[in-house]
This record gives C-alpha cells, sequence and structure tokens, in this order.
C-alpha cells in the first residue's frame, strides 16, 4: 500500500500497482548491488565524489544561479569568489555544500523519521545563517509562475507541517522512493520559508533516499520545466503521478550512474578523453537537431492551420539529455525516457491534441539500418486518460513514423521507421512536413 491518507495525494488501485512494481524492482537493483559485493567503500566514496558539486550546482541552477560544477568545486574547496557571477551564488553553493554534509549525518539515524526540527536545521544551513533561517514565515508568499496560493498565516502553516510529520513519523515502514516523492512535493505545496523552500525538498527528499541505501537524485536545470509542471499537476489537484514518475525516473538514473561506477576504472586516458569530446561534439548536433526539427514542424502546423483559428504550442525541452545520458544512449544501456518537446494543437470545434516526443535508445531495426550504430531515437507519446504513466508509447499510431533519428554527426538526414518497418531517408523539412500532415490528419479524423 502506498498510504496516502491524510496527505494532500491520493492514487486510484491502478496506478498504485503500477507504481509499487516500479519501486519494487529499484529496491531488487539495490540489494543485488550490495549482495554482490560491488558496492564497496571505494566504490561508494568515488561515486559521490563525482556528484557531490554537480548535486549543488544543479540544485542551485534550479534558482537562478549560473556557477557550473567545476566553479562550484572551486568556490567551495579553494573559498573562491568566482569572478563573472553574482557573489550570491557562491555563497549559496557553500551553504547547500554544508547542508548536504550534514545530510549525510543525519542519514546514519536509520531508525529516526524526518521531522520538523531537521528540516529547520537544514534549511538554516542552506541559506548560510541569515535572518529568517531555519523560521517558518509569518507573511504570504507567491511562487514565481504557478497559480497555487500556500498557507497565509503562520497558524496556517504549522497545521500544515505538523501534518507534514505526522504523515512522515506514522509512515516510516513506507519504501524510501515513496516517501521522497511525498514528503518533498508536500513541503514544496506548503513553501513554508520565506526563501530556500526548493533547495530544502530537495534536500529532504534525498535525505529520505541516503537513510535508505541509495544513491542521492539529481534534478537538472535542463529538466526545470518538468520539474515545475508535475509540481503545479500535485499542488493543483493533488495529482502527484507526473511528479511520482519523475522522482522514480531520477532514482532508476541514480543506480544506474551508481552501477557504472562499481565498473569502471580509475585511470585517466587521454585517447578517452578526447573520445569524450567527439562525443560532446555529436550531442550539441543532435540537440541543435531536435530543436530545429520541432520548430520546423511548428511552423508547418501553424501555417496550415491558422487560417481557421487555430493555434500551435510547442514546449522545447532545454538539452533534454546531458552528455552521461547520451554516452548511455549511444550505448543502448538507458532506460530513461528523456522528454524532447510537447506539441499542442488547438482547433475551435475540434479536440485539443498533444503529443509528447521523447528521446530513448535506437531499436535494433533502426540499429541494423544505421551499420550497428547507437545513438538516440525519437519516439511519440500521448497523454494516458486511465492513470499511471502519465503518458503512452503511441507505437503504430505515431505521426507518420515510430521512430526517427539522424546518423551521428549528421543533423540534417534523418531517418524514419515506418509503422510497416520501411526505413526511409529525409531532409529536416521533409520530415516535418510529413509529420506535420500526419497530426493534422489525426486531429480532423
Amino acid at each position: 500500500m502506498l498510504n496516502l491518507e491524510k496527505s494532500p495525494y491520493l492514487v486510484d488501485a491502478a496506478v498504485e500497482r503500477e507504481i509499487l512494481a516500479q519501486v519494487k524492482t529499484l529496491e531488487e537493483r539495490i540489494k543485488l548491488l550490495r549482495a554482490a559485493g560491488t558496492l564497496t567503500p571505494q566504490t561508494i566514496k568515488d561515486y559521490y565524489g563525482e556528484k557531490r558539486f554537480e548535486q549543488i550546482a544543479e540544485s542551485n541552477a534550479l534558482e537562478g544561479s549560473t556557477l557550473t560544477a567545476g566553479e562550484t568545486e572551486l568556490a567551495v574547496l579553494k573559498g573562491i569568489t568566482i569572478t563573472g557571477h553574482d557573489p550570491a551564488f557562491t555563497r549559496d553553493a557553500r551553504a547547500l555544500d554544508e547542508a548536504l554534509k550534514r545530510l549525510i549525518e543525519m542519514a546514519h539515524e536509520y531508525d529516526r523519521p524526518t521531522d520538523i526540527s531537521q528540516l529547520h536545521e537544514l534549511h538554516r544551513l542552506i541559506l548560510g545563517g541569515v535572518t529568517g533561517a531555519g523560521v517558518f514565515r509569518h507573511e504570504p508568499v507567491r511562487i514565481k509562475g504557478s497559480p497555487h496560493s500556500p498557507p497565509k498565516t503562520w497558524k496556517q502553516i504549522m497545521d500544515n507541517m505538523e501534518a507534514w510529520e505526522k504523515w512522515s513519523i506514522d509512515n516510516a515502514a513506507l519504501p524510501a522512493p515513496i516517501r521522497s516523492v511525498v514528503l518533498h512535493a508536500w513541503l514544496a505545496h506548503i513553501h513554508p520559508f520565506i526563501d530556500g523552500n526548493g533547495r530544502t525538498a530537495r534536500a529532504i527528499s534525498n535525505l529520505e533516499l541516503i537513510r535508505a541505501g541509495y544513491p542521492p537524485i539529481i534534478i537538472k536545470k535542463r529538466e526545470r520545466d518538468r520539474y515545475i509542471e508535475s509540481l503545479s499537476d500535485s499542488d493543483l489537484g493533488g495529482d502527484i503521478r507526473s511528479f511520482m514518475e519523475l522522482i522514480l525516473d531520477r532514482i532508476d538514473g541514480s543506480i544506474i550512474g551508481l552501477e557504472q561506477s562499481a565498473r569502471k576504472h580509475q585511470n585517466y586516458s587521454i585517447i578517452q578523453e578526447r573520445i569524450r569530446q567527439s562525443q560532446k561534439r555529436m550531442l550539441n548536433i543532435w540537440t541543435t537537431s531536435v530543436e530545429l526539427l520541432a520548430k520546423t514542424i511548428e511552423h508547418y502546423l501553424q501555417t496550415e492551420i491558422e487560417a481557421v483559428g487555430g493555434k500551435v504550442y510547442v514546449k522545447i525541452f532545454e538539452s533534454p539529455l546531458d552528455l552521461d545520458d547520451f554516452v548511455s544512449v549511444c550505448d543502448r544501456r538507458s532506460a530513461q525516457k528523456s522528454w524532447a518537446f510537447i506539441l499542442n494543437i488547438e482547433i475551435p470545434s475540434l479536440p485539443k491534441s498533444t503529443r509528447l516526443a521523447y528521446i530513448g535508445y535506437r531499436t535494433p531495426w533502426m540499429f541494423h539500418e544505421l551499420g550497428n550504430e547507437g545513438g538516440p531515437s525519437i519516439y511519440w507519446s500521448v497523454k494516458n486518460p486511465t492513470g499511471y504513466p502519465m503518458w503512452n508509447s503511441l507505437n503504430d499510431s505515431s505521426p507518420f513514423a515510430v521512430e526517427i533519428t539522424t546518423k551521428l554527426g549528421a543533423g540534417d538526414e534523418w531517418y524514419a521507421r515506418r509503422a510497416s518497418g520501411l526505413i526511409e531517408n529525409f531532409s529536416t523539412t521533409v520530415l516535418a512536413k510529413e509529420i506535420a500532415s500526419s497530426l493534422l490528419n489525426a486531429v480532423s479524423e
């Protein structure tokens, strides 16, 4: 059981079964890693060392910081104020590092469920002890870009936070991924502090995971739109599905990283570094190609429907793959589905049409067609009307082609696999026209 009663969230039985099955798989992978003896102290130390400054940089970047992971490392270890950036970002990096160190200590208190006193302590450290750190607010706040209105008075905040703490204590035996999602989303919903709510909620989420033996997760700046959108779903309608899906995906990614760390050789190789630079260039070409395709599809759709009062909205997700994701996809190891772009078509008197283009690794048919070259492909999905997960893959009913990709480094040369199995070659312009035409035919049927 998810035991979401007395929380702001409820899911139906079918969704609950899907979530629990996914959580069980994650738990089994962690147990297998430990049982195999691959999680040696050195492996864990290496993994946490690699991710430490990335975690700080990305969490702060969600709040506007411009420091890279490398600059964050300099700011923390050398005490350097990084030129060209707001000095506050350097202070934020050092403060969050101190908070994460304390979080690791808290995680060793295995029998203590997360409570308000731990929350206050982490918030004080995250804000660096400034006025208001570790203190619940006494005035109303607005969440930028969200219609949600958090509790306004201190009394309302306390009532909500006491319910948050009681749920945490009463459900201490729930799987850590479930607790991580609920405590994170609920805290963001209450927004109990004037500042630092997001960083603190993400810290609480990782406290739950680390305490249970999971690696910490990182919500990256490139996922900010998805992160905010899924939190908004949970705020407005108590719909936790999208946020649950995001966090469980990130947990899956962190376990993949830990598994890779357990296999990795530590020796630096100049040849490997040259290969990595080449991979970066290919990733940049891929990202630019996907963005151009999305914008070209948008152009052709808008050209066709504007005369009848139709509108097209396209949300392109910033850098849907980072380099590690890209390498994993090319090696056909990544199980994550990274969101590339969402197309919304609205035509008066017709149902709204929404399609999500997501990225995964190539199918065996495309892999062999391109000379056994691994790489990313785009697939299509549609909103799931009945439950979890939030999106269903379209497969044979995909617009024009069930899978599209480019050869690595060749951004304007697309390959499209039709439902029949036929694989054809197209320029960006021609492929965009075909996809736009297919989408419009689906809307008008």
